[in-house]
């Protein structure tokens, strides 16, 4: 037996259109948490305020901020950056600075000069500093006394024809080969 449904014969087919979902159980759901919401809502504003005023009086109202405006607070910088030209105002102090002569500590006695003529002076004249990449200039060796230089020379010539002469002992065993005597 076989039953044929259609779905205007049926008593199930207002839920069969809606996939079997109660409708009115949602639409209650959501309206419920919405109210539950708002009133968490509104509770959390009586309680903000009533702390407020509980701290108001017993500190006394906040005083107005007078710090407000400044261009830096702290170390937070508050300008806006189109208007801000402090950067061109150091670079043009620094620049200065760095074309000029003046003292660093006047009581030390150390000044400073323009990069420019400090930089041709080094090159000019680089320093003596062993290890830093500049070898010391060598110092011109003084010539030895007279009479040094001579006994020193004659030293190695009696060096060098006592090199040239063979030892009696290598003589003899080139004779002892060679069958006679030396």
């Amino acid at each position: 037996m076989a039953h044929s449904h259609s779905p205007s014969s049926s008593s199930h087919g207002a839920s069969a259109a809606t996939g079997g979902m109660n409708l009115k159980k949602i639409i209650l759901v959501g309206v419920g948490s919405l109210v539950t919401f708002a009133v968490g809502i509104i509770w959390a504003y009586f309680i903000w305020a009533g702390q407020l005023s509980a701290i108001q009086e017993a500190t006394g109202r906040a005083a107005p901020a007078s710090e407000l405006g400044k261009q830096e607070i702290g170390i937070v910088d508050q300008v806006v950056f189109s208007h801000d030209n402090r950067l061109e105002l150091w670079k043009a102090e620094r620049a200065k600075h760095l074309g000029s002569y003046g003292w660093v500590n006047r009581a030390k006695g150390v000044a400073h000069m323009p990069i420019e003529e400090a930089m041709k002076r080094v090159v000019a004249a680089p320093p003596d500093i062993a290890g830093e990449g500049v070898p010391p200039a060598a110092a011109p060796a003084a010539p030895p006394p007279a009479a040094a230089v001579d006994q020193n020379s004659k030293e190695e010539s009696k060096k060098e024809k006592g090199s040239r002469k063979a030892p009696k002992n290598v003589e003899n065993v080139k004779a002892d080969k060679a069958g006679g005597a030396p």
